[in-house]
């Protein structure tokens, strides 16, 4: 497939080449895709694999924090920051959701983690922040229908 879309790109350049010279040329053209292709960095590929496992936790809402932030911050990591955050997404995800979301009190060592540290603020403003538009007035109350009268 991807000879057959280097041999297009090449017919759209008016490159010459036809019939037989084309296919002569394609393995040649093949391979110089390819090599490229190997020429990623190391790095670039662990940031696509840290990525990837960032926005497929198979968690909705892990895949939107944790995917979102990966997505916004990766690029700029070192390598040890990338291997940090690489041990943060070894955790569970229950686990996680609850350190995140402040429902239990992270590990000291997970705490020491940059990435769980940006992350955390990150969750617990936009926690603060919903709460505040979602929260009942005081003395109001929650549940409305049950208890009126007509």
């Amino acid at each position: 497939a991807a000879v057959a879309t280097l041999v297009r790109a090449l017919r759209a350049a008016g490159s010459g080449l036809g019939g037989r010279a084309l296919r002569s040329a394609a393995p040649s053209v093949a391979r110089r895709a390819l090599s490229a292709e190997a020429e990623v960095s190391e790095d670039t590929k662990l940031r696509r694999r840290l990525l990837y496992r960032s926005q497929q936790r198979g968690w909705l809402e892990l895949d939107l924090v944790m995917g979102e932030w990966a997505s916004k911050n990766l690029e700029a990591l070192s390598k040890d920051e990338l291997r940090e955050y690489s041990e943060l997404l070894d955790e569970e995800n229950p686990d996680l959701f609850k350190w995140f979301t402040g429902q239990l009190a992270a590990p000291e060592s997970v705490k020491k983690n940059f990435a769980f540290r940006k992350i955390f603020e990150e969750v617990q403003s936009r926690m603060e922040a919903g709460n505040a538009q979602s929260m009942n007035a005081t003395g109001a109350e929650w549940v409305r229908g049950w208890n009126d009268k007509k």
